[in-house]
């Protein structure tokens, strides 16, 4: 899935400062990604330790649920189905025209053009399959997450976007003429007993404790919600009151103090501060809200002996291009052993 400021091309750089800075890294036991996003960094460490994961968006999540809580790929033995769950859910009739056709695809009023009305009817279909199975306990809840999770990582791969749900475009791109496949989710079983949540992660900071703490906060205005507000309703289907052109759903409770300039260092030092787990790991780019400057001393101020930083380049966007030897941009991973 593409994701604002995912870590999927700098895993093995987390990795390497791991085993580079921390004795016997290989004999601890907890790894805590507080803010996980599409959980990548928790299922690449999920070999090698238990996993404690969270996140302030309900679709994240979801994806939790299902990649790090669960161990095996569920049997779904209530719905008595012969064949896969994902053949089976690919081939039934469900079409229907439920919240998202109405107010994300062209069947709608407004025009939206997020979804074919094609996909659209189908994602209804199959939240309200979901939805149902639940209550009629043909499902349990963790199978429900898996079903969820299946939908959240299909709709970006049919949707008419340029990256994000910010805005939709105005011509279809040829990927939304495709109809919606769900495929198997890839568990990897580490025999451990994992853990999810969907909380403020300063708040769930002082209820945790464990070895390695991974911290990659937003680090600009960008509110991650606005943009991925299609997938947070299709995981919720709530029937949520939206607005604007772009059928926004009301997201202030879940606004994070990371994107405001104004509470973004003072966060950060509180969940630093409040941090019960030997070692922190924190990726920030080096155009961030909190300057480079700030950062190490502030990681320093709670660091016993360790502290390291390491800089990875970054290639800027093509319209950047011109100024890419003036205004080099770095993704900072620092790593130290806490007080």
């Amino acid at each position: 899935m593409r994701f604002i400021g995912s870590k999927r091309l700098l895993l093995k750089n987390i990795d390497y400062a791991i085993s580079q800075n921390i004795i016997n890294y290989d004999k601890l036991d907890t790894f805590c990604d507080i803010f996980s996003g599409t959980t990548i960094v928790s299922q690449y460490f999920k070999n090698k330790y238990k996993i404690i994961s969270n996140d302030l968006l309900y679709f994240s999540y979801c994806l939790q649920k299902s990649y790090l809580e669960l161990n095996n790929k569920p049997n779904f033995k209530n719905l008595k189905i012969s064949s896969e769950i994902e053949e089976h859910l690919n081939n039934l009739n469900i079409s229907h025209n439920g919240f998202v056709f109405k107010n994300y695809s062209p069947g709608g009023k407004e025009n939206r053009k997020y979804l074919s009305k094609e996909n659209a009817k189908l994602i209804d279909g199959l939240r309200i399959n979901f939805e149902k199975w639940l209550s009629e306990k043909k499902i349990n809840d963790l199978e429900y997450f898996y079903l969820v999770s299946l939908v959240i990582e299909a709709t970006p791969f049919v949707s008419n976007i340029a990256g994000t749900y910010g805005a939709y475009l105005k011509n279809w791109d040829k990927r939304s003429y495709k109809k919606i496949e769900l495929k198997p989710l890839n568990i990897i079983d580490n025999k451990k007993n994992n853990k999810s949540y969907n909380e403020d992660c300063n708040k769930l900071i002082k209820k945790i404790e464990g070895d390695i703490l991974y911290l990659d906060p937003p680090y600009n205005s960008r509110q991650y919600l606005p943009n991925y507000h299609l997938l947070e309703t299709i995981a919720k289907y709530d029937d949520p009151i939206i607005r604007g052109k772009t059928g926004i759903r009301e997201y202030k409770n879940q606004k994070s103090n990371f994107c405001n300039k104004s509470f973004a260092e003072d966060a950060l030092e509180s969940l630093v501060e409040n941090a019960n787990f030997k070692y922190i790991i924190l990726s920030y780019n080096s155009e961030g809200i909190i300057t480079e400057k700030k950062l190490e001393k502030l990681l320093k101020k709670y660091s016993k002996k360790l502290f390291k930083k390491y800089r990875i380049d970054y290639r800027r966007y093509k319209k950047d291009k011109k100024m890419n030897n003036k205004h080099k941009l770095y993704e900072l991973i620092h790593i130290i052993d806490k007080k």
